[in-house]
């Protein structure tokens, strides 16, 4: 399946948000044939980094971590020295709105205290999300 040009891709997020009410940047600039995209959203609640990954059937999903300010620099830092062509946009949006269209896998991350037992509830929260992104439009 052919994927939009990254540039395109973003320029079409930011347009969702902004026209949504949020407001929207890119605040890394990287290729905008063939980079790839993280997306970062502020709101009321905090912190989350949107991270794209392939599901099990190749489609691109998307992964949500909630992060305070340092670790989400620090990832955003991380993969920015292996992949200098990365582009980061970000989004204030009150609601906490991400405008990404394609599927959103979530996962709270607090390296302070991991619970097997919010593990557990977290990955079958993922799973469920990654069958709703699946079946969406069938």
């Amino acid at each position: 399946m052919p994927q939009l040009k990254t540039g395109i891709w973003v320029d079409a997020l930011i347009r969702r948000a902004q026209v949504a009410g949020a407001y929207a940047c890119v605040v890394m600039r990287g290729d905008r044939d063939a980079g790839s995209v993280l997306v970062t959203v502020r709101s009321r609640a905090g912190l989350s980094l949107f991270t794209p990954e392939r599901d099990m059937q190749g489609e691109r999903v998307w992964r949500e971590d909630r992060l305070d300010e340092a670790a989400l620099y620090a990832r955003i830092a991380a993969r920015r020295d292996f992949d200098p062509d990365l582009m980061v946009v970000e989004i204030e949006d009150r609601e906490g709105r991400h405008f990404i269209d394609e599927g959103v896998i979530r996962r709270d991350s607090d390296p302070a205290s991991p619970d097997p037992a919010d593990a557990t509830q977290a990955d079958a929260a993922a799973h469920a999300a990654a069958v709703k992104a699946l079946f969406r439009d069938r």
